[in-house]
């Protein structure tokens, strides 16, 4: 009786101490994608207020972690989809020297101070855009307009376990709407 005693005052021990870190883990995530949306919508409000084209930076680099960070360039950039980007590695360097964009992104603090990394067990899986190919890995762009638009686009995190989301950028509004599993552009299309 003793024993068995002893036993099950070993597991409500380590019960005691594993769960409330297993807890703290997921709502680290819960918080840091929120956040995550939240910034989205920010961007999209100082782009418009001062008149730039902002980015948010998604840097999926397992060696360094995985963050996110904001950029912008003044005024309004276009850019290019896959097939223009075709031809113009066909041209000249004189040429692509005319036809690229002549304004610089750089690094914006005015609504992130550093870059954000994510909390540690938590990655970027991808980025998929409606107009141009998903990106797995190094860094993807998100683009939001002064215009106040945004690229349609759906950053997909997971925990490379068992949990999935999605957070997606609405086009029109710069909203961003977070769901709890990994869902494709196409499938939100077909809704």
């Amino acid at each position: 009786m003793i024993e068995i005693m002893i036993v099950m005052v070993i597991l409500v021990a380590v019960l005691a101490i594993g769960a409330p870190m297993m807890f703290t883990t997921s709502s680290a995530m819960r918080g840091a994608i929120r956040e995550m949306a939240v910034r989205t919508r920010e961007i999209r409000n100082v782009g418009r207020l001062y008149g730039s084209t902002m980015r948010l930076v998604i840097n999926m680099n397992d060696d360094k972690g995985h963050s996110y960070w904001v950029e912008s360039a003044p005024g309004s950039i276009t850019l290019l989809s896959d097939e223009q980007r075709k031809e113009m590695e066909k041209l000249t360097t004189a040429q692509r020297e005319d036809e690229a964009p002549k304004k610089e992104f750089e690094v914006d603090s005015r609504v992130m101070k550093n870059p954000q990394k994510l909390p540690r067990g938590m990655f970027f899986e991808s980025v998929e855009y409606s107009n141009r190919e998903s990106i797995e890995s190094g860094p993807a762009f998100i683009h939001f307009f002064p215009q106040g638009l945004s690229e349609a686009s759906a950053i997909h995190l997971t925990d490379r376990k068992n949990l999935n989301w999605t957070i997606t950028t609405n086009p029109l509004t710069g909203r961003a709407d977070v769901f709890e599993r990994k869902i494709s552009l196409k499938e939100l299309e077909e809704k």
